[in-house]
């Protein structure tokens, strides 16, 4: 089984480069398709599967034999029969001379007398070409202290193979090495230490925009330490420190927290890929300790800085290492148990739920920054008002009133709880107003978004500012007798506004009189029926303030 199976197959395509090797063997027309695959067994065999043209080697070999014989070897087809065919050359009254035979051994074993010889040797070209690959499961994370003799110990091979690597790995991205930064002169030290902290702050901070007051500090330190032989020396060590430049306090760079840590070392490790022939380069998890945010950081590094000289892999369960806008790219790994077991597809309609979760899980926070791409948000509660808002606009217009910008979009919340959760996704970089009713009880909510600089104050709109009331719903811009009739109809009643308990806002005089109702219904039933209504002065001169007061928000 070991020796049969092969879990892995890789489908390659070749360059032009590729076939330039292989015609300068064998000659052109050798291969016949650009496609070959490569498989691994469990056991580490390997197979190759490609197209090829035998008789093509043939004829490219006849074509270098003298002029004088070439055409007795006209009728071969394979590798097998030319071989025979000079055998039987190499004897007789017209046997070859000893000339033309030591130059048709020669182009022979160029390719090989048999078959299996040439396929040996394609194979061989083939593999010497092959992309390597460099598969990451941990990675050596940069200490904040370094003896140097330890730094200059080049056993350690392969990014990220160590943690003393990927310090070298650092240095390398910063230009510089231990005897620079050594020096016993201490202005030449100190100017290649500065030039280095300089260097590799520009770097790290392009990428990681977590905390951009970061600045990174490299310092050479000596202490005297006790050897074997109990004689003291003095040993160098390279301290790398972040200092803070609103408060001016630096600590070692091991105090860090653990996904800063990682994506300093990540970038000083696979930065070593920019001077190497391009690999595969394959990571399984990467970014694990990462903020979300952080999380997009890496992906631009990966994109701007690693992808362009090293096609990446990688394997994830996070939906902010999933972008939106290149789905093209995601492959969806599911275990459908034995005898089939893992299997990867780009089909996304067939895939199981729970394997499609990280994908979903980014479709629907990519859906939701979207929702506001533009400008001009206008956040309500919930559909009630969207319908109140859309259609009392047209009637406001028709009078001869202020109606609500047609640049506005209209996003209904949900319920008031949902609007802080709203405006927070958005974030204060868009331009957001908030339509909210003005009931003691939620207030809070939206003094806080105010309060942490979620959203401007003027943005905020309430009810009650165009009606002169303490608190007010989005219903009591209409006049009670409006607002009556559009319940009476929803309903088939044939409540007075004179039988209403006293209070200022409609809804809740409605639900002390009739018991619990639907606004909602109300809302649908002035959307069905709008046309048919005849709005009093006060219900368009109140929506027309309200209007008024949310268009000025807009750009402000």
């Amino acid at each position: 089984y070991l020796a049969s199976h092969a879990p892995v197959e890789v489908k390659y395509e070749l360059e032009r480069a590729d076939e330039v090797v292989i015609e300068e063997v064998f000659g052109k027309g050798v291969l016949t398709s650009k496609s070959l695959s490569f498989a691994r067994r469990y056991n580490n065999g390997e197979s190759w599967s490609f197209l090829w043209s035998e008789e093509a080697v043939v004829r490219n070999l006849i074509a270098k034999f003298p002029d004088t014989v070439a055409e007795r070897f006209e009728p071969v087809s394979n590798l097998s029969e030319l071989q025979e065919s000079v055998k039987a050359n190499s004897t007789g009254e017209n046997a070859l001379s000893a000339q033309e035979l030591a130059a048709i051994t020669t182009v022979i074993a160029g390719v090989g007398p048999a078959t299996d010889d040439a396929w040996t040797r394609i194979v061989g070209i083939l593999r010497e070409r092959q992309p390597k690959y460099f598969r990451f499961t941990q990675y050596s994370t940069l200490p904040g202290r370094i003896d140097f003799k330890e730094l200059t110990n080049q056993a350690a091979t392969g990014p990220a193979s160590s943690s003393l690597q990927t310090a070298r790995a650092l240095l390398s991205l910063a230009g510089t090495d231990v005897a620079q930064l050594g020096s016993d002169t201490y202005e030449l030290r100190k100017g290649e230490l500065e030039a280095v902290q300089i260097d590799l702050t520009n770097q790290v901070f392009e990428y990681w925009k977590q905390n951009a007051a970061l600045e990174v500090l490299i310092d050479v330190d000596k202490e005297t330490v006790k050897q074997g032989n109990g004689t003291m020396a003095v040993s160098r060590f390279l301290d790398i420190r972040l200092r803070d430049k609103r408060t001016g306090y630096s600590n070692n760079f091991s105090q860090r927290s653990s996904g800063f840590q990682w994506f300093f070392s990540f970038l000083a490790a696979f930065s070593e890929f920019e001077a190497r022939e391009a690999p595969i380069v394959l990571l399984d998890e990467p970014a694990l300790t990462l903020h979300a945010k952080a999380q997009g950081d890496f992906l631009r590094f990966i994109n701007e800085r690693l992808a362009p000289k090293s096609p990446v892999l990688y394997t994830t369960h996070s939906p902010f290492m999933i972008e939106a806008g290149s789905l093209h790219r995601v492959r969806i790994v599911e275990d459908n148990g034995p005898p089939t077991g893992a299997t990867c597809s780009d089909q996304v309609l067939a895939s199981d739920p729970s394997s499609l979760f990280p994908l979903q899980a980014a479709l629907g926070y990519d859906i939701a920054q979207t929702l506001f791409v533009g400008p001009n948000n206008l956040v309500v509660e919930g559909t009630s008002d969207f319908i109140y808002l859309k259609t009392m606009t047209p009637a406001c217009i028709a009078s001869g009133r202020t109606g609500l910008d047609r640049r506005w979009r209209v996003l209904p919340a949900g319920g008031a709880t949902n609007i802080p959760t709203f405006v927070s996704l958005v974030g204060p970089h868009l331009d957001v107003t908030v339509l909210a009713d003005s009931d003691t009880r939620g207030m809070q909510r939206f003094t806080n978004m105010i309060t942490q600089k979620l959203l401007l104050a003027h943005r905020l709109i309430l009810p009650n500012a165009v009606i002169g009331t303490k608190d007010a719903d989005i219903e009591d811009i209409f006049a009670e007798e409006d607002y009556v009739a559009l319940f009476n109809r929803t309903y088939g009643k044939s409540v007075s506004v004179a039988q209403l308990p006293p209070g200022t806002r409609i809804v809740k005089r409605l639900e002390a009189l009739d018991g619990g109702f639907d606004h909602g219904d109300v809302a649908e039933t002035l959307l069905k029926c709008c046309q048919e209504f005849s709005f009093r002065e006060a219900t368009l001169d109140r929506f027309a303030a309200l209007f008024a007061a949310i268009n000025k928000t807009m750009g402000a």
